[in-house]
C-alpha cells in the first residue's frame, strides 16, 4: 500500500520527465538556429551576436545550437521544471492531487499548434519564450505562497530574487515590461494585506527595473524605430490606424479565439459551478447574461478555428471590429464570473492571471509583424486561469473519486502527449534522413534532379526546405537560410542548386528506395 501511494505521488514527475526528455531529443535545428550557430564564426552574421537587448537568451541560444548534448540536457531539465511549476500553479491549493500535473500538461500541448512549434520546438525561440516564463512562474509561486498562506520566507533569500528577475527580464521584451508591472503591484498588494515577502518582491522589482534599462538601452530599438530590424524583420507601428489594424488583424485573433480548448475548459468550469450554486433570492444580476456570453464566445471560437472563420469582405473590416468587441465583452464576462464564483484567494490569483494575459499581449499592438510565438506567455496565463476555475468546479469529484479522476486525467493527457511526441519524433527522424538522401543524390554526377523530402507533420515543426534552397527559400532580413542549412549538414550548396528540385513525401521516398 505504501509503495502504491509513493508511485502515485512520484509518477506525474516521472511522466513529465519522460516527456521532457523525448521533447529534448526530438528538437532539431531549424530557421534562425543555423544563423545563431554561424554567428560566432561568419563575419556576414556579425549583427546576430548582439542583435538586441535579450542578452541572456541570446547567449543561451548560441550555447544551445553549438552543443547538442548541452542543448538536450538543458531543454529536458528546464522543460520539466516549467511543467512542474505550471502544474503546481494550476492547482495552487492542491485540491486535485497529482491530476493537476496531467491537466496542466494536457492544456499546454493543446495550445495552438503554431505557437507550440515556434516556442517549445524551436531552439532560438525556446530560450526567449519558455525560459522567461518559467522564471516568472518561480516568482508567482513564491508570491502566492506569501499572499494565500502564512509563509514566512527567510530574509536572506530575498537576494535570490534579484538575479531571477534579471535573467527573466533579459529574455524577451514583453516579459521585461510585465515583470516591472507585476512586481510593483505585488509590493503594493503585500503591503496592503500585511503579508511577508515585501523585501523579496522589492528585490524582484529592482531586478526588473535594471533589466528593463539594460534591455531597452540597447541601440537596436532606436534603430528599429528609425529604419526597421535587420535581424527579425520587426518595426514599430505607432499610428492609431496601424495600432487598430494590428489589433484587428493579429492580436485579437490570437488573444483568446485561437485557444479554443482553453475557452471550453473555462466555460465548462463556470457551468458546473453555476448549476451547483444556490444563490436563492440573491442571485447576481448579470450572472445569466455572462454565462450566455461565455458559451457564445466559446462556440464561436471553436467554429471559427476548427471549421470556417469569418473574413472581412470590405476595407471597413466590420467583421473583425465586431470580433474585437465580442472578445472585450467575453473578457469582461469572465472577470464578472470570477468575482461571483471564486474564493478571495482564488480571485486574487485569477485576476492576476487575467490581467497578465492582457499585459503580455498589449505590447504587440505597436509591433509588427506579430507571430504565433508572441502569444505563448498569454496562453500560459490562460492555462493558469483555467486551473483557478476548474479546481473549485471539480474538487468534489476529485476528492470523492480521486483514483478515477486521476486516471481519467492521466489517460487524456497521455493520448495528447503520445500523438504530439510521435509526430515530433517522426519529424526529427525524417529531417536527418532527408539530408542523408540529398548527399546520396549529389554523389550521382550524371543526375540533374534533386528530390527534397518534406517533413510529414509541419503543424508542430517548421520545414525549412519547403520553399527551396535558393533565393526563393526561407530567410530573415537580408539573410537566407539555405546556404547555412546546407553548410551545417555538409552539403555543397552550388552543386545542390544546379539540380532541378522536386519535392517528395516520406511515402514517395520509400517507393523510390524500393525500386
Amino acid at each position: 500500500m505504501k509503495n502504491k501511494s509513493a508511485l502515485v505521488k512520484w509518477f506525474p514527475f516521472i511522466f513529465i520527465g519522460v516527456f521532457a526528455v523525448i521533447t529534448a531529443f526530438t528538437v532539431y535545428m531549424n530557421g534562425d538556429d543555423y544563423l545563431w550557430y554561424y554567428s560566432v564564426e561568419d563575419s556576414a552574421l556579425d549583427v546576430w551576436r548582439t542583435p538586441n537587448g535579450r542578452l541572456f537568451s541570446n547567449q543561451m541560444t548560441i550555447w544551445l545550437v553549438r552543443s547538442y548534448w548541452f542543448r538536450t540536457l538543458f531543454i529536458a531539465a528546464t522543460l520539466a521544471a516549467f511543467l512542474i511549476l505550471l502544474g503546481k500553479l494550476t492547482d495552487f491549493e492542491k485540491k486535485l492531487g497529482s491530476a493537476r500535473y496531467y491537466i496542466a500538461l494536457f492544456l499546454l500541448v493543446t495550445i495552438p499548434a503554431m505557437t507550440y512549434a515556434e516556442t517549445v520546438r524551436w531552439i532560438s525561440a525556446y530560450t526567449n519564450y519558455v525560459i522567461s516564463i518559467m522564471l516568472v512562474l518561480i516568482y508567482l509561486l513564491f508570491l502566492f505562497r506569501c499572499i494565500c498562506t502564512d509563509h514566512r520566507p527567510k530574509l536572506w533569500t530575498a537576494v535570490l530574487f534579484l538575479p531571477l528577475s534579471l535573467l527573466s527580464g533579459l529574455c524577451v521584451e514583453h516579459v521585461t515590461i510585465f515583470n516591472v508591472i507585476l512586481s510593483a503591484a505585488a509590493v503594493i498588494l503585500l503591503l496592503k494585506l500585511k503579508k511577508k515577502g515585501v523585501l523579496h518582491s522589492a528585490a524582484f522589482l529592482a531586478g526588473a527595473i535594471v533589466s528593463c534599462i539594460i534591455m531597452f538601452g540597447n541601440h537596436s530599438y532606436s534603430d528599429i524605430y528609425e529604419s526597421g530590424d535587420a535581424v527579425g524583420n520587426r518595426y514599430f507601428e505607432l499610428g492609431l490606424s496601424n495600432i487598430m489594424q494590428n489589433a484587428y488583424s493579429f492580436v485579437v485573433m490570437h488573444y483568446t479565439k485561437d485557444s479554443w480548448m482553453l475557452s471550453i475548459v473555462i466555460a465548462a468550469g463556470f457551468t458546473v459551478m453555476y448549476f451547483r450554486a444556490d444563490h436563492g433570492d440573491k442571485k447576481p444580476k448579470y450572472l445569466d447574461l455572462c454565462m450566455v456570453i461565455c458559451w457564445l464566445y466559446t462556440v464561436y471560437s471553436v467554429f471559427a478555428v476548427c471549421f470556417s472563420d469569418l473574413r472581412p469582405n470590405s476595407p471597413a473590416m466590420r467583421v473583425v471590429a465586431l470580433e474585437t468587441a465580442f472578445t472585450f465583452v467575453y473578457v469582461v464576462a469572465t472577470a464578472y464570473l470570477i468575482n461571483v464564483f471564486l474564493s478571495k484567494n482564488g480571485k486574487i490569483r485569477a485576476y492576476i492571471y487575467l490581467a497578465g494575459t492582457f499585459l503580455l499581449t498589449a505590447p504587440f499592438l505597436v509591433i509588427s509583424p506579430v507571430t504565433a510565438r508572441c502569444f505563448f506567455a498569454n496562453y500560459v496565463f490562460r492555462i493558469l486561469l483555467c486551473g483557478e476555475i476548474i479546481v473549485p468546479a471539480f474538487q468534489g469529484i476529485a476528492s470523492e473519486k480521486a483514483d478515477k479522476f486521476r486516471k481519467a486525467a492521466f489517460f487524456i493527457c497521455f493520448a495528447a502527449v503520445f500523438v504530439i511526441s510521435y509526430e515530433c519524433a517522426a519529424n526529427k527522424y525524417y529531417d536527418a534522413v532527408r539530408f542523408d538522401y540529398i548527399r546520396e543524390q549529389l554523389q550521382d554526377e550524371r543526375s540533374r534532379s534533386l528530390h527534397i523530402m518534406l517533413l510529414p507533420y509541419t503543424e508542430y515543426s517548421h520545414d525549412d526546405l519547403d520553399e527551396g534552397i535558393g533565393e526563393e527559400g526561407h530567410g530573415v532580413g537580408d539573410v537566407l537560410y539555405g546556404d547555412y542549412i546546407l553548410k551545417y549538414h555538409g552539403i555543397d550548396s552550388d552543386k545542390a542548386r544546379e539540380r532541378l528540385i522536386t519535392y517528395i513525401s516520406p511515402y514517395d521516398y520509400y517507393l523510390e528506395k524500393s525500386e
